[in-house]
C-alpha cells in the first residue's frame, strides 16, 4: 500500500496509460501502477545500481518479476520517444524535476502527461512547465508523516501564464481551496517569515530581499482571509 503521496501521483495516471517512474527508488510506485492495469507497459528507472537492485527484489517480492521493466540511467534517457504515454518524477526539487525534463526533449514532445511531486521549488517547476507549451490540468494537497505535499498533473498545450500567487500555490489549488490549502498557506507564509528574521538578524545589506520576502507574504496572507 502506498502512502498518501505516492498514491496521489498513482491517482493522477490514467487507468490506461504506459507510465515510466523516473527515479523510482524502491519501484512501489511501479508496482501500484501494475496492479491497478496488468495491461499496460510499466517502467521503473533509476540513475543509481542500489535502487535499481532494490527495485528488482520489490518486483520479484510483489509477484511481477519480468513483468515490469526496470532500467538504470540518468532520467529520461532510459526511454524511447513514444514509448510511454505519462512520467512521473516524486521526491525531488522542483529544480531538479525541471532539469531531468528539459534533458529529455524528444521524449516529452510524445507524452500526454507529466506528473510531478516536487519537495521544493514548485513555483520554479511551475513556470518552468508554462513556459515549454505545458500546462498543469489537476493539482493535490495530500499530507503524509505529518508533512504536506503538492502532486502536480501536467499535460501538452500552451496556457496562459497563471499569476504570481498561483505559481507559488498552485493555480488549481488557489481556485479549489482543498482540504489543507489554508495550512499550506500559513506553513508558506511562516518559512518565508523565519528567512527575512534570519536576513535581519545577520546584518548584512539585504534590505531589498527582506523587503521582497514581506511583498510575497502580504501576497498570500490574502489566502488566509
Amino acid at each position: 500500500m502506498l502512502d498518501p503521496r505516492l498514491q496521489a501521483v498513482a491517482d493522477f495516471v490514467p487507468i490506461t496509460a504506459n507510465a515510466a517512474d523516473i527515479g523510482t527508488d524502491h519501484a512501489f510506485l511501479a508496482i501500484a501502477l501494475f496492479q491497478a492495469n496488468n495491461k499496460r507497459k510499466i517502467i521503473a528507472a533509476d540513475l543509481n545500481s542500489g535502487p535499481c537492485e532494490a527495485a528488482r527484489r520489490a518486483v520479484r517480492l510483489a509477484g511481477f518479476h519480468g513483468l515490469i521493466d526496470i532500467r538504470q540511467g540518468d532520467g529520461l534517457s532510459v526511454l524511447r520517444p513514444g514509448e510511454v504515454e505519462a512520467v512521473c518524477i516524486a521526491g525531488m526539487g522542483g529544480k531538479l524535476e525541471a532539469d531531468i525534463i528539459a534533458a529529455g526533449p524528444q521524449v516529452v514532445s510524445k507524452l500526454k502527461y507529466m506528473v510531478l511531486q516536487p519537495q521544493n521549488g514548485q513555483e520554479y517547476l511551475r513556470q518552468w512547465l508554462y513556459a515549454h507549451a505545458w500546462h498543469i490540468e489537476e493539482e493535490r494537497l495530500v499530507k503524509a508523516d505529518g508533512r504536506l505535499y503538492q502532486v502536480i498533473k501536467a499535460q501538452p498545450g500552451f496556457m496562459p501564464l497563471p499569476q504570481e500567487a498561483e505559481l507559488i500555490l498552485g493555480p488549481c489549488l488557489v481556485k479549489e481551496q482543498p482540504e489543507y490549502f489554508h495550512e499550506y498557506v500559513s506553513n508558506t507564509i511562516s518559512g518565508w517569515e523565519k528567512i527575512a528574521d534570519e536576513l535581519a538578524k545577520a546584518g548584512e545589506r539585504v534590505t531589498d530581499k527582506i523587503n521582497e520576502l514581506n511583498r510575497r507574504i502580504k501576497l498570500l496572507e490574502e489566502y488566509l482571509q
